[in-house]
């Protein structure tokens, strides 16, 4: 079982380090997957899981890389600051959902109940931050529509 917590931290640094280089193209190709869908109500279904309560206890990366700092929406005052933070968390939410991708592959070199386990930890660990990101980009999305309202030269 060492060996597939090696396999999966070196998959998880892996697929984030080359999520966060990607093209903003290739993100921009991946939107119909992360399009905030009709279901998601504005990000609303995700209160229901009362993620609101829950979201702050899970490490956040993006802190780890910028040396303690997170973005908020709070902090932001542009436009051009918001799309940068929706980018942001499309990038992560992308991220996640590629991280459970190679989960099947466990099966190759894993006894067949440890296979499976290991498609529970993929997705036990990767949902709840495919959850956040989709709601807290829900909510961005919501805060850039009133931002440009309230000034819309800017």
């Amino acid at each position: 079982m060492i060996i597939n917590g090696l396999i999966w931290l070196f998959i998880h640094l892996a697929v984030s380090g080359m999520t966060a280089m990607a093209p903003v193209s290739f993100i921009q190709l991946m939107q119909p997957l992360l399009k905030t869908k009709r279901w998601e109500g504005g990000g609303r279904i995700y209160r229901s899981f009362g993620i609101h309560k829950w979201k702050t206890m899970l490490p956040e990366a993006r802190k780890w890389i910028n040396k303690g700092k997170g973005k908020t929406a709070a902090e932001i005052r542009n436009v051009d600051a918001y799309e940068e933070l929706e980018e942001q968390l499309a990038r992560s939410e992308l991220s996640h959902w590629m991280q459970i991708l190679p989960a099947p592959l466990f099966f190759l070199f894993n006894p067949l109940w440890a296979g499976w386990i290991m498609i529970m930890y993929a997705l036990l660990f990767n949902l709840p931050f495919i959850m956040i990101q989709r709601y807290n980009r829900a909510r961005v999305s919501r805060l850039s529509a009133r931002f440009l309202h309230a000034f819309p030269g800017k």
